[in-house]
């Protein structure tokens, strides 16, 4: 289109009339700041219709269309080059100057072809003026709508038809004015004319300031909004996507504009949502009127998400857009099911803890009992291994309700100040051999102490419950590995841990590469009971016990999991500061 424009531009620019020099120049000088300083009248994505348009049919009735080439050269260039808010790329400039260039020279073509001049009768004007605004209008619309159809991949005839074909009107009414402006001067005298347009283009320059500061305010509004904010046409059309947006979905602004809203929506929930909004649109009412939605909304990777959506409705019925106002809540939610999963996690350690105490009132009277049995029974009494078997079972019943205490955060502790690294490894031996010679196993450290305070045999007893989970994960062998080390937690990191503090943590990993875990078994992975080993091979309540001892040293845990990928464990601790001894005091006393 460029090469088009400038080879036409300078084949007829030659045949062109200059003289009278300064009506010539006048009428370029009038074009541009019309086309700069607008009324702007929005058609489509970056393109508008302004007063500029009257004065190039002015300058193609009075000059014809050879010098009109250079009016409307200056009108393109003004257009993305004076008072433009960012600088637009040259070949956007010279995009608008050779449609500007072809427009007028296809128009005035039209015009003479048709007879039209100052001396031709009312109906042969007419006619001639008519099929030249409708020629400006095709040459000038048809090659923008191109345009915008390459640069976001839609129909460029669903463009044009929705876009542009209703302005066609306004083509005709600005010729007809342009005519009679011409008219007006040739009968009254220029001087007359301009005193006449003054107030026009006062009025003009007017309403384009109070434009620009209302497009300045919405555009600051929208760029500042953190929810993201899109307006849609009567066809469902994305016409704006401001940051939040583009941030939230994944697509830039120019990609997104002039396309199907459907594109955000999941394919199961499309056509559900788009009823409804087309009912919005069309009457106001439907399940979106006044009314806050939660939807799923469908990211530019293909991952859909959890919404809240609100619609405002603004316009006439004819030309009404809707606006969608935004908010992504998947961190609510997360934060929602933490809060439920705490809930019934207190709930149940509460009833544990109850039933753990009234358990062990009864096997102390059992223990007792079998204790008074034996004192009465003879050395030599077939009975007495039966006894001592019952007090074997009350003592493994005991160490039960010691787990369901511990799961209660109901189990009296003594909390020491000690280095976790060297409590890690000082279960190096027994860990080893606990795992068995078929799992690699490694221990590593930070050089510099970690020191907590917390029970150090729950800890041990932590370590030991994720150890033993990791090599049951692992039944033909893989990588095990313990990690101790400290680590500084800001606001968003502890905000991700749940109701943490920022600060410094002590942080003890326990990763393996065994079978992992899918999003169900997580969900429900510190619930007591739960176990997914086979029948008489786990009571469930481990990775209970470890939960509950690590919120009773008010600390915080975490696992990351993927099927056939492996399980890390991370336990949050706070570290203990340990103070630096004061210098010794030297005194010196009189001999």
């Amino acid at each position: 289109m460029i090469a088009l424009g400038a080879i036409t531009f300078f084949t007829l620019i030659p045949r062109a009339t200059f003289t009278p020099l300064i009506p010539l120049a006048f009428l370029v000088l009038l074009s541009s700041l019309t086309s700069a300083f607008k009324v702007q009248f929005p058609i489509a994505s970056g393109s508008n219709m302004s007063v500029s348009y009257v004065v190039d049919i002015a300058a193609l009735m009075l000059r014809g269309p050879h010098a009109t080439m250079i009016v409307g050269a200056a009108s393109g260039w003004s257009q993305t080059t004076l008072n433009s808010r960012a600088r637009n790329p040259l070949f956007r400039t010279l995009f608008n100057m050779s449609i500007l260039v072809l427009t007028v020279q296809a128009a005035g073509q039209v015009y003479q072809r048709l007879g039209g001049s100052t001396a031709a009768d009312l109906g042969t004007l007419a006619i001639a003026i008519g099929g030249m605004a409708l020629t400006y209008f095709v040459v000038n619309t048809v090659p923008i709508a191109l345009a915008i159809a390459l640069t976001t991949q839609q129909s460029a005839w669903r463009i044009w038809k929705t876009d542009f074909a209703s302005s066609a009107p306004s083509y005709l009414i600005g010729a007809a004015t342009a005519a009679i402006v011409i008219a007006v001067g040739e009968s009254s005298g220029y001087w007359l004319t301009m005193l006449l347009a003054a107030p026009v283009l006062y009025l003009t320059y007017k309403m384009y300031r109070a434009g620009v500061e209302s497009e300045a305010r919405q555009g600051t509004i929208l760029e500042a909004a953190h929810d993201a904010i899109i307006t849609m046409d009567q066809q469902l059309n994305i016409r704006e996507f401001n940051p939040a947006a583009e941030q939230l979905f994944g697509y830039a602004r120019l990609d997104i504009l002039g396309r199907k809203v459907e594109l955000l929506l999941p394919p199961e929930d499309r056509a559900q949502h788009l009823r409804a909004l087309s009912e919005y649109l069309g009457t106001g009412k439907g399940p979106l009127a006044g009314r806050q939605l939660e939807l799923r909304g469908l990211k530019s990777d293909g991952r859909d998400f959890p919404f809240e959506l609100t619609v405002a409705r603004t316009g006439s019925d004819n030309r009404a857009v809707l606006t969608g106002f935004v908010r992504d809540i998947t961190g609510r939610r997360a934060l929602e099911e933490q809060l439920r999963q705490s809930q019934k996690l207190e709930a149940i350690g509460r009833l544990a803890g109850g039933v753990a105490h009234d358990f062990n009132n009864v096997l102390m009277s059992i223990l007792g009992a079998a204790d008074l049995l034996l004192m009465q029974m003879a050395g030599d009494d077939p009975a007495r291994d039966e006894v001592t078997e019952i007090k074997e079972s009350v003592r493994r019943g005991a160490g039960l309700t010691r787990q369901l205490l511990a799961f209660s955060r109901r189990q009296a502790t003594q909390p020491r100040l000690f280095v976790l690294g060297e409590a890690v490894a000082g279960m190096d031996t027994m860990l080893r051999r606990l795992i068995g010679p078929e799992i690699d196993f490694e221990i590593t450290a930070a050089p510099e102490p970690v020191r907590i305070v917390a029970d150090f045999g729950q800890i041990e007893q932590v370590v030991l419950n994720l150890v033993v989970n990791a090599r049951d994960a692992m039944p033909e062998g893989g990588r095990l590995i313990v990690r101790v080390d400290e680590v500084d937690l800001d606001d968003i990191a502890a905000h991700a841990l749940g109701d943490a503090q920022a600060g410094r943590y002590a942080r003890l990993g326990v990763t393996d590469t065994g079978t992992g875990m899918d999003e169900h078994t997580l969900a429900k992975l510190f619930e007591p009971f739960f176990t997914t080993k086979e029948q008489g091979k786990g009571t469930g309540l481990g990775l209970s016990i470890v939960y509950g001892i690590v919120k009773q040293s008010r600390g915080y845990i975490t696992v990351a999991s993927e099927r056939g990928k492996g399980t890390t464990f991370t336990i949050y601790l706070p570290s203990a500061s340990v103070p630096e001894p004061a210098a010794p005091v030297t005194v010196s006393t009189p001999a």
